[in-house]
């Protein structure tokens, strides 16, 4: 990399610091600008804001790492709507839905953690893989495809390890996590003594263990996870995965949202929002599919899902109009900056209850320190809302430059009402849109 520097003007590097899975493996962002610094150039770091891995889903990405215990994010449950995400108690099912989706392109594989000596390279009838509990018995990926494994034809057959995969990407990945990683008492444990013998990226641990225990656990621990969280998003589609440790298991599956059915009863002429809370407001306020022009905006004001409210005032444009109108009450008057999306979630209750449908005011006036903001940001995943949209307080801390003698935004911090939820801290450069200000909750009827 420093051969690079020396021998261009300009250089750009493309740098996932949670791709580091050797014990030698050098490069990362601080390194390199250093690197660049001690070779007299100008050094810009700039954040990518979207990617194409996993769907797009920043939202899924964010998850693992919080999943993981890699990084603390706000996205602390998953939905299927942004990421196929799976898991499967018996590795044969995982083993036969990847198979069935192979089916259609050539582009499904099996991966695992490197837990299992590669018996069958000095056997190839011996099987390497084998689970404890189950008949099931894979062979590590065959030495005669090299880095065609991931697209040989009968290379399905077999399971890949994650020096036969970094940097390559599938339609959907079935990935078996060994026993070098499990939930226990609260946290993710890594146990590096668990890795086969003849994993080389762990090569010389032993020694640090005895040399330097604190630093070596500490580095096998970062490999382990880096391992998992680049094996779990091989796949653009899709992520099944079998867990050799239940609790781990258990810890994944209670990371991910169970859907929330919103049946509405509609005819030709209105049709009523449900609540999501049994008990609060039995139908809720009415929704009519179609009022005269002459009365919207007058009485009656728009109804969004919260995605389509945030295309349609946000920097781009949705083309999914309304949902219906609602009429409103008791705020003043109304205008065409006003908008209604369903809450969800308990965040920010009392103030705004689980399943009401609040009122939003486009073009926030004056500051919008300690308002209650509608926010889109695509680098969290808020559950509530099935994506990178949020409604919390809004609060800004500021530093002052004393070069440019102005005051710049240090952190933006999203606080829910309800202390059982936590904040949300966005740092200057993240990409976030504020779409409105909060003005009320639309009364039910009476």
């Amino acid at each position: 990399m420093l051969e690079l520097i020396n021998a261009s003007k300009f250089t750009i590097f493309f740098i996932d610091n949670d791709q580091k899975i050797h014990i030698k493996d050098i490069g990362d962002s601080t390194q390199i600008a250093k690197w660049a610094e001690s070779a007299g150039a100008k050094v810009q770091k700039l954040k990518l804001e979207s990617q194409f891995r996993c769907n797009g889903s920043d939202g899924y990405l964010s998850w693992l790492d919080n999943t993981l215990q890699l990084r603390e994010t706000a996205n602390f449950k998953l939905t299927q709507d942004d990421f196929d995400f799976r898991i499967f108690t018996d590795p044969n099912e995982l083993r036969k839905a990847i198979t069935e989706k192979n089916h259609i392109n050539n582009k499904s594989r099996m991966v695992a953690g490197y837990c299992w000596d590669w018996k069958s390279k000095k056997n190839p009838l011996d099987y390497d893989i084998t689970i404890p509990g189950s008949d099931f018995k894979m062979r590590w990926n065959l030495t005669k495809d090299g880095s065609a494994w991931i697209i040989a034809e009968e290379s399905v057959n077999e399971i890949g390890c994650i020096h036969t995969c970094q940097g390559l990407e599938l339609d959907y990945v079935g990935v078996i996590v060994g026993t070098d990683i499990r939930y226990e008492s609260g946290k993710i444990i890594t146990d590096v003594k668990r890795r086969s013998g003849m994993d080389r990226s762990i090569a010389g641990i032993k020694t640090m263990l005895k040399e330097n225990p604190a630093e070596a656990i500490a580095i096998a621990d970062r490999i382990i996870k880096n391992t998992y969280r680049t094996l779990m998003t091989r796949g653009m589609k899709g992520c099944y995965v079998y867990f050799c440790d239940k609790e781990l298991e258990a810890h994944f599956a209670n990371q991910l949202a169970r859907p929330i059915q919103l049946a509405a009863q509609e005819d030709e002429k209105e049709m009523f929002i449900p609540t999501l809370i049994s008990g609060f407001l039995a139908t809720g306020p009415r929704v009519e599919a179609e009022v005269n022009d002459n009365v919207k905006y007058v009485d009656f004001l728009p109804l969004y899902s919260i995605k389509a409210a945030c295309g349609a005032f946000g920097e781009g444009q949705y083309d999914e109009g309304e949902l219906g109108w609602v009429k409103v009450e008791g705020i003043g008057k109304l205008n065409r900056n006003m908008f209604i999306v369903q809450a969800k979630g308990k965040s920010m209750e009392p103030r705004i209850p689980d399943g009401s449908l609040c009122i939003f005011r486009t073009n926030v006036v004056g500051s919008r320190n300690n308002k209650i903001v509608l926010v889109q940001h695509r680098g969290i995943f808020d559950s509530d809302h099935n994506g990178s949209y949020t409604i919390k307080t809004y609060t800004s801390e500021k530093s002052y430059d004393k070069e440019t003698g102005e005051w710049m935004h240090e952190r933006i911090v999203l606080k829910p009402l309800n202390s059982d939820f936590k904040a949300i801290t966005i740092v200057e450069e993240d990409n976030f849109s504020v779409i409105g200000e909060f003005i009320g909750v639309v009364r039910g009827e009476e």
